[in-house]
């Protein structure tokens, strides 16, 4: 058997070591603070009332463990992932109910003050006004 020399590992150590310190430094440099995250959605955040099938109901948006949240009180809130290079739009997963798609408009004075949800699988299509 033969056997390598004892100086040929540390040239590999260092290389893994080196690729685990730029694999942390990335992962935390793309990770926002929740500061930026609120400086971010300040326009969408909040309560937004929907009218479905003779009621209302009324979904929260909010920032929590660094994280966009929706949560229409049912004991299941959802996280909301961006959609990649779309401004407001989001979507989230719920077990039970499957995929939403989230978009937020602005009215005409130019001001976040609508969410669009669609869910295809639950035949939802529903727009709904901020609660100011």
């Amino acid at each position: 058997m033969r056997t390598l020399p004892k100086y040929s590992t540390l040239p590999v150590l260092t290389c893994l070591v080196l690729s685990l310190f730029i694999a942390g430094s990335v992962c935390t440099a793309q990770e926002k603070s929740t500061e930026d995250l609120k400086k971010e959605y300040a326009a969408i955040l909040g309560e937004y009332e929907f009218n479905m099938e003779g009621g209302t109901f009324i979904l929260n948006y909010y920032l929590e463990g660094g994280a966009l949240w929706a949560d229409s009180g049912d004991g299941r809130p959802a996280t909301m992932e961006p959609v990649e290079d779309k401004q407001f739009e989001f979507t989230a997963e719920d077990p039970e109910s499957g995929l939403y798609k989230i978009r937020f408009l602005k009215n005409d004075q130019g001001k976040y003050t609508i969410c669009h949800v669609v869910n295809t699988d639950m035949g939802v299509d529903i727009k709904g006004d901020k609660i100011e």
